[in-house]
Formats: structure tokens, C-alpha cells, sequence
């Protein structure tokens, strides 16, 4: 599955460079404390401990990296939004962030013990290459693991954003296309990739989590403000279109309503493997 001859790669990735870049802010105040959620358990699954040292691939506004910082890693963070990377130093100064290509890591072989990519994989044009970068500037014996997002058969929050779309709008718009979004919720694929990247020991886990909205209201804005394509791709409906998608995803939310909110689940794939 590595190629995809309908995909302009360049363009697939300065879209998402370009948008994740621009929602930085929004998305550190809001996506950001949602996927912290599962920090922990990437971090276990790498054995990260103190003197450990662990890049953190597609590192966003640098909240894993931080935990890693926490437990006395020596951490390095690569992302390609500089926004995201200028959040990330400020949040954290000890850590040495990077600007940079996961494609192209800038990096020696053979210089980390572990490698981390949270929700990275579905943001690059060619994940193979990714996980082939990983491999190689992992010391023999070192850990790698990333996150993906499930499914929205499996993923109610993705569900009912993208269901939204698909019932009352269209997915068919002028966007630059990218590999499968959902490709690494599938856990055999995950394991096929590692496998074929030259991994053994690979385990593949599902890791639960909640994305909380104080309104139904808000789910909308605090989306569209937090991802790099959601946005765009709620400008490219009709008024109309557009009109009932925000309607559908209002009222499919407040199906999720606690006494402390609305609590939306939502669940990542953590994949795991070690470099022989």
C-alpha cells in the first residue's frame, strides 16, 4: 500500500503543514489535552525511563514530549508545523525541538532508544517512509510506537463528525487527497507495516478516550478550530450543506450529555515494535 498514484504527495503534505501551522493555538487548547490522554501509555510502551532517549515524531505542541521530559528522558521533538514547534519550545525549553520532515528525519542512524508518533502516521504522505525513518534512527533493541485514530464505526466521535459530512454534505471536494485516513485503525495493517519496515515484537492495543465540550454548540467551532481539515472541509459545502452538517453534529452531541458536559468517546490504535 505504499503507492497512491492519485496523491500529489507535495501537496498533500504543505496542506497539512500549512493547517496544522494555523491551528496550532487551537489546536493546543483543544486537541492537545484530548490525545494527552493516552501519553502514558505510549511512553510504557517504549519503556521510556530516566536517560532514555526518545524522539517524538510529529510532536505538535510538545505535551508528549513534556511527560517524557517528566520521567527524565532526553527527549528530542520533530514536527513540521512551526507554529506548532514554537509552542512546543516554549512549553517545554529543555527539550531540543526540530523543525522538520518525519520522511527525512535529520537525524543519525542508530541514535534513539525510542521512538514515539502520536497521530502522526495519518498526516504524511508516505507512512511506510515514516516508520522506515523510525527504524533507522533507532538503536538495535530500541522501541517504536505510534497512535492512529479507530474508525468511525468503532469511534463515536469521529463518527458523528464525518458521518455529519457524508449524510448531509459531500467528502468530494477540491482538498488535496491523502492516504486512507482510518488505514492504521485497522490493526493487522498496522502490524503488516511494522513487520515489512524490518520491526519484530510487534503488539497492537486499543486505547480509549473522551473529548469533552462544556455544549453541544461547540463542538463545531472548537473542531473546525483545532484541525487542519475539518475546517476547510466544511467551507467547501454549500450553505446549505453546511447548515446541516453543523445541525446533525449539534444534535447527534447532545446524545453524549453528563452532568459535566458533553463527553464525546473517541479511541486510537497504539501499535508497538522493536528494532531487532
Amino acid at each position: 500500500m505504499t503507492d497512491h498514484p492519485a496523491i500529489d504527495r507535495e501537496a498533500f503534505k504543505q496542506f497539512e503543514r500549512a493547517g496544522y501551522s494555523r491551528v496550532a493555538a487551537g489546536y493546543d487548547k483543544a486537541a492537545a489535552p484530548v490525545t494527552s490522554q493516552i501519553n502514558d501509555a505510549i511512553l510504557d510502551a517504549v519503556g521510556t525511563a530516566r536517560g532514555t532517549h526518545l524522539l517524538d515524531v510529529a510532536c505538535g505542541p510538545g505535551l508528549l514530549s513534556a511527560a517524557a521530559a517528566r520521567r527524565g528522558a532526553v527527549v528530542t521533538g520533530l514536527d513540521f508545523a512551526e507554529n506548532m514547534v514554537a509552542i512546543a519550545r516554549s512549553r517545554c525549553p529543555e527539550v531540543a525541538f526540530h523543525n522538520g520532515d518525519a520522511e527525512n528525519l535529520p537525524f543519525e542512524g542508530a541514535r534513539f532508544d525510542a521512538v514515539v508518533c502520536s497521530l502522526g502516521l495519518l498526516h504524511f504522505p508516505d507512512p511506510e517512509r515514516a516508520i522506515a525513518e523510525a527504524f533507522r534512527v533507532l538503536k538495535p533493541g530500541g522501541h517504536y510506537a505510534f497512535t492512529c485514530w479507530t474508525p468511525p464505526a468503532h469511534n463515536p466521535f469521529m463518527g458523528l463528525i464525518l458521518g455529519s459530512v457524508q449524510k448531509h454534505g459531500t467528502m468530494e471536494v477540491d482538498l488535496p487527497p491523502g492516504p486512507p485516513l482510518f488505514r492504521f485503525g485497522d490493526s493487522a495493517e498496522c502490524e503488516k507495516a511494522l513487520l515489512d519496515g524490518g520491526f519484530v515484537s510487534v503488539s497492537i492495543t486499543e486505547l480509549p478516550m473522551v473529548w469533552p465540550f462544556s455544549a453541544p454548540e461547540e463542538v463545531v467551532p472548537t473542531v473546525i478550530a483545532s484541525t487542519a481539515r475539518i475546517g476547510p472541509l466544511l467551507a467547501k459545502q454549500t450553505e446549505e450543506q453546511r447548515r446541516r452538517v453543523e445541525r446533525a453534529i449539534v444534535e447527534g452531541a447532545k446524545a453524549f450529555a453528563t452532568t459535566r458536559g458533553i463527553e464525546i468517546p473517541t479511541a486510537v490504535v497504539l501499535a508497538r515494535a522493536r528494532r531487532p
